[in-house]
């Protein structure tokens, strides 16, 4: 008899955890086992990349991701007024508590979703916050794994979670699934009591579908200088103002590159303006979120992350998987990712530690070939990780 399993997500937009949820989805053995997928909402680019063989659930709350005036319009028509005062006193203290404070939002929300009307041998929250508290609170499983996909001391600094609920939550799990062995270290320091509930698995990348899409057309433009790219959302958190401020420094000393930002977020018209006050518009690219980034991954000169907190970067894995002269910034989990002159550079966690960087591989194409040449030397499969959680599935 096959094991029932249910995984539950926010969405599938085209960030790293949804790309290492669906290839997780990808690698199961559906003779074994029948697969759920419970999404707050069906939005986001990759939602038709899910496996033909997993069950897609109706969404716990559709309009999760809409906005507050969108939101309010279809509710009404729906009279779903319960949902409807959530959704408007969720907003109302998200914006008191200046976007963070999602503890006490889901405090408001969890009355305004309902539960799965399902018994599952195992229930899976592959997100951080609402995924598992939604998992933990609301469904009904033998086993419940949650996970943590974040430096959790940067989040809490940020005001994102709720320790009370984090507790209360791990608490009520077998098992929190870290991705990172500096996740799993930010974590114990808030989360002593819950260390021997922690297993590391890292994220997962689909390393031949990625290949198999970058040979897709990509960059259209007909620039011939150095092209640096990013995916990343437009977010504090991802550097963003890291990156632009860098290629400022660089066009300053006349450098000729184009630095191309794959990816959205809400910090997108402020980059704008940015970019106009700067003067960067023909060096600073927004393409927006694509379904498909790995062209410009591929076939970019030196690909940077500039983030200032990860747990385990997808788009990182996936730059090694193409082979691209890497930089990253000096922060902990990337230091588990890259080793600093032998598969990229760590640089300084500044504008001017970038620009310094950059000027490096700019100016030397010996290492950017090098870097390139050990990447491909050292390619590695995701199995390792996959059997990790199967293991956890099966205990």
């Amino acid at each position: 008899m096959k094991k029932k399993l249910l995984f539950v997500t926010l969405y599938l937009h085209t960030g790293g955890v949804e790309k290492s949820l669906l290839a997780l989805l990808s690698s199961i053995d559906y003779n074994k086992y029948e697969v759920d997928l419970a999404l707050f909402d069906h939005s986001g680019l990759l939602f038709n990349m899910v496996p033909k063989e997993v069950n897609v659930l109706p969404p716990i709350y559709k309009h999760f991701s809409s906005t507050l005036s969108v939101s309010v319009l279809g509710l009404l028509k729906e009279r779903k007024f319960r949902l409807l005062t959530g959704k408007v006193l969720s907003t109302l203290l998200g914006k008191l508590s200046l976007n963070k404070g999602i503890g006490i939002r889901w405090s408001v929300f969890k009355n305004s979703i309902s539960k799965i009307d399902k018994h599952y041998d195992v229930a899976i929250s592959y997100f951080d916050f609402f995924s598992n508290y939604y998992v933990t609170e609301k469904i009904s499983a033998n086993k419940k794994i949650v996970y943590n996909h974040q430096d959790y001391e940067f989040s809490f600094r940020q005001g994102w979670g709720s320790k009370n609920l984090e507790r209360r939550c791990f608490s009520k799990s077998n098992y929190i699934v870290s991705v990172s062995e500096s996740a799993e270290e930010s974590l114990k320091k808030f989360f002593p009591d819950i260390s021997n509930k922690i297993k590391i698995i890292n994220n997962i990348s689909p390393i031949e579908t990625v290949k198999k899409m970058s040979e897709e057309e990509g960059y259209t433009d007909s620039f011939d200088g150095i092209r640096i790219a990013t995916v990343a959302r437009l977010a504090e958190e991802k550097g963003i103002w890291l990156a632009l401020e860098a290629c400022y420094l660089l066009v300053q000393q006349q450098y000729n590159i184009r630095w191309y930002i794959v990816g959205n977020g809400v910090l997108r018209k402020k980059v704008e303006s940015k970019i106009y006050e700067l003067g960067l518009e023909d060096r600073f690219i927004l393409l927006g979120e694509k379904l498909n980034p790995y062209p410009f991954i591929k076939n970019c000169d030196v690909y940077v992350q500039p983030s200032l907190t990860e747990a385990h970067c997808i788009a990182v894995e996936e730059a090694k998987n193409l082979h691209c002269p890497i930089i990253v910034t000096d922060i902990p989990s990337f230091k588990k990712q890259i080793i600093d002159e032998e598969t990229g550079v760590i640089a300084q966690l500044s504008p001017k530690g970038l620009e310094k960087s950059l000027c490096k591989l700019i100016n030397s194409t010996e290492l950017r070939s090098r870097l390139s040449n050990n990447l491909r030397n050292n390619q590695h499969d995701n199995q390792e990780e996959i059997d990790k959680f199967l293991e956890l599935v099966e205990i």
